[in-house]
């Protein structure tokens, strides 16, 4: 019997927001009842976000990780964390930077210890994804439990090892279309009459930025009224505004760069537009699709995001004009976007079910435990 508030620690990155790991998190934070289950955040990298004070004022905690170059300060910082903290769930959404507080947490004996995938491949970069393959075996042996963000990613992390679906998941009040908010935003950014392309992600090789402006480019040399959005930052942010200069495109290409009204950004988009390279089980589609918006997005990306009829997929493979094709029949779509929030409502990834789901598996993992013991 748990006569206790489970004490779980959440390993993230950090908590930028229009990231796909961080909407994961502060999703099941915020939908979680914290008078039976207190999370706190363990961070790699303290970068500028809305959300620290939301944690704080919550009554939970937030520790920023010493660099793991510095390996000796990070393992005392872990240590000083469990111990002073006592924690019955350490929950991973890192890979393999969690490996020092894993390794902390089994030789102390964390109770349940937690790696989740949110992805179907350890890293767009060659070098990095043979370090990782390499390293995973480690990081599984120092966990007890593995979840995964869809049933793809976990088959590509964990293999036939038995893992629990804990799907990204989204809130009820801010995901549904108003036009009101559509047309304020298309007004506010001077694009009442343009057809708004939308992308929301880190700007990284994985979700495939320099395809996506190709085939903008490609698609503005046949209607000017064309713009399109880029809501979200990362390691290419530099490079993808170059790209951008000498392709002349400012015109026609927003870089948003991290926001926290990106539910708002989707009711002025028409078109959602994901193609990336991989991906776990990506959020965003997830909120396109309840804001009612048609998406393309690229067939290496699991289908088990589709929960309306909004959803076309077509292959990386294709020709950009494919792409722009698609696109453009997409933003025809005659559509009545409010009607979407049902089929939100009756989907795995409603964040009130999901997060009444998640304390359930965190309370059979502690009971299993002192079965064990």
């Amino acid at each position: 019997m748990i006569d206790h508030k489970i004490k779980v620690l959440f390993l993230v990155g950090n908590l930028r927001p229009a990231n796909g790991v961080t909407s994961f998190a502060m999703t099941y934070f915020r939908n979680i009842n914290h008078d039976k289950i207190k999370i706190d955040f363990a961070l790699l990298n303290d970068v500028k976000t809305p959300y620290y004070k939301e944690i704080l004022d919550a009554g939970s905690k937030i520790f920023i990780l010493p660099s793991i170059k510095q390996i000796n300060k990070h393992l005392k910082k872990c240590e000083q964390i469990l111990e002073e903290n006592n924690y019955d769930i350490i929950h991973d959404n890192l890979l393999i930077s969690s490996i020092p507080m894993m390794f902390t947490a089994y030789k102390d004996k964390v109770p349940v210890r937690i790696l989740q995938s949110h992805n179907t491949e350890l890293s767009s970069v060659k070098w990095k994804e043979k370090r990782n393959r390499i390293l995973l075996p480690l990081l599984k042996g120092l966990s007890n439990a593995y979840f995964a963000c869809g049933k793809d990613a976990g088959k590509a992390m964990f293999g036939k090892s038995h893992f629990k679906v804990i799907p990204n998941a989204i809130s009820f009040t801010n995901s549904f279309f108003d036009n009101q908010v559509r047309e304020h935003i298309r007004e506010k950014y001077n694009c009442k009459d343009k057809i708004i392309i939308g992308t929301v992600g880190r700007l990284s090789l994985q979700k495939n930025p320099f395809f996506a402006i190709k085939v903008i480019k490609h698609l503005v040399e046949k209607n000017s009224n064309i713009q399109y959005w880029w809501i979200g930052s990362g390691e290419l942010d530099k490079q993808v505004q170059a790209y951008i200069d000498d392709n002349h495109l400012n015109k026609y290409i927003k870089l948003f760069g991290s926001r926290n009204d990106v539910s708002s950004l989707y009711q002025a988009m028409d078109v959602f537009f994901l193609p990336s390279l991989f991906e776990g089980l990506p959020i965003t589609a997830i909120e396109a699709q309840a804001s009612g918006l048609p998406c393309v997005i690229s067939d290496s990306v699991t289908k088990e995001l589709v929960y309306t009829n909004l959803v076309k997929f077509l292959s990386l493979k294709e020709s950009t004009t494919a792409w722009e094709n698609g696109l453009i029949k997409q933003s025809n779509r005659k559509i009545n976007r409010e009607k979407y929030q049902n089929s939100l409502m009756k989907s795995p990834f409603y964040s009130p079910n999901a997060a009444t789901r998640l304390s359930n598996y965190y309370r059979e993992l502690i009971k299993g435990f002192f079965r064990e013991r």
